[in-house]
């Protein structure tokens, strides 16, 4: 019995003595997966999408249906209206365009002043308008709008971002269309004898006086020599 109480107390002696050292490696073992566990949930979170992916993921998430063609554009349908976007993988700039949103008529009599129409909306406006026809001769020509911008998910917000813009296009079209409308009656007018002054873009007039005419250079002889 003697024996058996000898080693009852040896092992519990030695027990206590392990045991701090057991508490140690058992809560160095479980900080050790809590490290690990929020490395590994910090690398999902923080793991940077190339610009395609980004794009791609963005434009689903918002329900367009993106569609990458054979040039590597994205197309897709934003509010029923058709837009394609082109991006470079190695900068996070885009460039979005919204393609024939409206035609004129090669013979409208607006066409002169829809220029100017869109010269002052594109002076407002990050968005930039140009018109032009498909072919040379054609009759139809299509007004187009564009804009370059950053896109990256850590800077912005990448659904609200690409939402703000879309919605630009918008309101530039709406713009244009107006004024047209407008310049329109007022032809329709000018043409039952009413008098109509001639709206004049001045945006940038003030620059005016320090323009200088783009002039073909002469080359001299002694310079071809």
């Amino acid at each position: 019995m003697n024996n058996i109480s000898d080693i009852t107390i040896l092992v519990a002696v030695l027990a206590l003595a392990l045991w701090p050292a057991i508490i140690v490696y058992l809560s160095w073992r479980r900080e050790k997966k809590i490290i690990k566990s929020i490395k590994n949930e910090f690398t999902v979170e923080t793991q940077m999408l190339s610009t395609e992916e980004l794009i791609i993921s963005t434009l689903k998430k918002m329900g367009c249906n993106p569609e990458k063609n054979e040039d590597g554009n994205i197309g897709f349908m934003y509010q029923g209206d058709d837009f394609y976007l082109s991006f470079q993988e190695d900068v996070p700039f885009v460039m979005i365009w919204y393609p024939w949103w409206g035609t004129i008529n090669a013979d409208n009599p607006v066409l002169p002043y829809l220029k100017e129409v869109i010269n002052a909306v594109n002076i407002s406006s990050f968005i930039t308008t140009v018109f032009m026809a498909e072919n040379e001769g054609d009759k139809e020509i299509g007004i187009h709008s564009h804009c370059h911008t950053f896109f990256t998910e850590n800077a912005l917000e990448p659904e609200e971002h690409l939402k703000l813009i879309l919605d630009s296009f918008f309101d530039t079209r709406n713009a244009i269309k107006e004024n047209i409308d407008k310049l329109g009656s007022a032809i329709s007018e000018d043409d039952e004898g009413t008098k109509k002054e001639r709206v004049i873009v001045k945006g940038f007039s003030a620059y005016k006086e320090n323009s200088k005419p783009i002039e073909k250079k002469e080359v001299k002889e002694e310079e071809k020599q």
